[in-house]
């Protein structure tokens, strides 16, 4: 457990979607959420993550929210860690771009700080907002939500159905049924759940972290026609353990 907490794994996944143009075949998303940063993680291996991902060619690179682990308690200790981490994130590299929304533990005591670092860095915060992403005549929208439980998502944002292939980002998965009547997307990103972190062999666990129980516990759900997929996570919450839940890096790929 203690091992298995402090690997992490590259998982592909290609996406097949008849709204997608072909000049974006091929076009790489990275994937990463709750990182947690703390006490319990290393700076070192979070600079290895990060060479790591620029190994993969991103065109774009999305980050889901939780920044910070809950053990960073202070002030002090959280500009501290905030300033290490945003300092080795600043070295990620994509072609189009790098694209991030906030998770529920990035309210709690230091939000403003993680905001004047965010905007003071090449990331661009999805706030209840929308990015066209443009390859030679072809476009698709990345729509990015504030967090379900802290913050205040506004469903709007992805009430239209745009005739571009959308990717919707929400930390929390629960937002995708919240909601599941009334917004329109193609692709839903999610962390939030860690895969469950600590779960009977990979097929249930104690703890979700979801209202929904299991349901978000899989790595990739259909739901309503579309599919939503979830990462376990680079960091840990609460405890520095994980159980058949590997921390990793999302590779999707669009045909």
């Amino acid at each position: 457990m203690l091992i298995e907490a402090q690997i992490y794994r590259v998982r592909r996944i290609k996406i097949k979607h008849n709204k997608i143009p072909k000049s974006f075949k091929n076009f790489k998303i990275i994937f990463i959420a709750d990182i947690h940063f703390g006490r319990f993680f290393r700076l070192k291996r979070l600079i290895n993550i990060v060479n790591k991902i620029n190994r993969l060619n991103a065109n774009i690179i999305i980050i889901g929210g939780d920044y910070l682990d809950i053990s960073v308690k202070s002030k002090r200790d959280a500009l501290k860690y905030l300033d290490s981490e945003i300092e080795a994130l600043r070295n990620l590299k994509s072609k189009f771009g790098i694209f991030t929304v906030l998770g529920n533990h990035d309210y709690f005591k230091r939000k403003d700080y993680l905001l004047k670092q965010i905007n003071s860095s090449s990331f661009k915060l999805l706030k209840n907002a929308r990015e066209k992403i443009n390859f030679g005549k072809d476009s698709i929208d990345l729509v990015g939500v504030d967090d379900l439980l802290e913050g205040k998502p506004d469903v709007n944002v992805l009430k239209k159905d745009s005739n571009n292939f959308t990717i919707a980002i929400s930390h929390n998965p629960d937002f995708f049924s919240d909601y599941k009547n009334v917004i329109n997307y193609d692709l839903g990103l999610s962390g939030h759940t860690h895969r469950g972190q600590v779960t009977f062999f990979g097929l249930w666990a104690p703890y979700t972290s979801s209202k929904y129980g299991q349901r978000y516990l899989k790595g990739r759900v259909h739901e309503e026609s579309r599919d939503i997929l979830l990462t376990s996570g680079i960091g840990n919450g609460m405890l520095p353990i994980r159980f058949f839940a590997v921390p990793e890096i999302l590779e999707i790929i669009l045909e």
